[in-house]
């Protein structure tokens, strides 16, 4: 994760210094500005902030490759407790002790001053921080995932346009949602959902729906097939053409010819060949 936290920490640490210099201390800020040594205590402060914070700033970078503030929260708030206080404490506590004690001589380097100001000041100070990244965490992974969500979204009107499309391109190829065909002398239109088979018999074409009329067109199967749409209609063999939706089951011989169940019933076996098997399984297989 990365974090854009570049003018928090510029602005942050010396806030915090010049803070963290101040706290407890009773002397007017008058006098404290008019002693040099003051100068020094607040560049010496903001170091220790810049390295406390930076120190919190990689141990939480490093656990947000391996703990999930999504999915492991539980483990990721322990290990991270039990793991940012110690290191913070290792840090604060010796660079307290070198400027004090070692650099500057103040000699304010105790066990009273370190219960009373460094230790309480430590603590709000890492929990402010962790808090902090915590917040940064959840926002940046609120916008990735609403980034996700809208690709989604964008990829499913795309895919919806696109189906859309295709119809369009099938009308306007040519596939008709209606045929005039023959029922007796009179000529009949009937939509081509209606239709559950067309079969060829002594060279006339029948057209049977699926209320169980039947009609016959003086086009030949070639000519009806190029009018109808390839994603219902599939040419079965020389004298049938079904509809996907009067196809009930189908099953295979020994030798790969396939046998349709047809709704409605047709007086003779319906098969498809062997040559044409995968054509058909591939076709009702997009299309189911």
């Amino acid at each position: 994760m990365r974090y854009p936290d570049r003018w928090l920490r510029l602005i942050s640490y010396p806030v915090l210094g010049v803070f963290i210099r101040l706290f407890g201390d009773m002397a007017p800020l008058g006098d404290l500005l008019k002693r040099p040594l003051f100068y020094a205590d607040v560049v010496w402060d903001i170091l220790i902030v810049a390295a406390s914070w930076e120190a919190n700033r990689w141990l939480i970078r490093y656990l947000d490759q391996r703990y999930s503030w999504v999915t492991d929260k539980f483990k990721r708030f322990v290990i991270q407790f039990f793991t940012a206080l110690p290191m913070t404490f290792l840090i604060v506590i010796p660079m307290i002790y070198l400027w004090n004690e070692v650099l500057t001589d103040h000699g304010g380097f105790n066990t009273a001053n370190l219960l009373v100001n460094d230790f309480p000041l430590t603590v709000v100070f890492t929990t402010m921080i962790h808090m902090a990244y915590t917040f940064l965490y959840f926002y940046q992974h609120h916008e990735k995932t609403i980034a996700q969500l809208k690709a989604r979204i964008q990829e499913l009107e795309t895919s919806v346009a696109g189906v859309a499309s295709a119809k369009d391109l099938n009308k306007a190829s040519g596939f008709r949602e209606l045929l005039v065909v023959n029922y007796g002398t009179s000529s009949v239109p009937v939509h081509t959902n209606e239709i559950a088979y067309i079969y060829k018999q002594n060279e006339i074409s029948f057209i049977k729906t699926f209320d169980n009329k039947e009609y016959t067109s003086s086009s030949s199967l070639e000519q009806l097939e190029t009018l109808l749409d390839p994603v219902s209609f599939f040419r079965l063999n020389r004298q049938f053409i079904g509809n996907l939706k009067a196809i009930r089951q189908f099953k295979s011989d020994a030798s790969g010819k396939l046998t349709l169940d047809i709704h409605p019933a047709v007086e003779e076996e319906v098969t498809v060949s062997k040559k044409k098997a995968a054509e058909f399984k591939a076709w009702i297989g997009r299309q189911v």
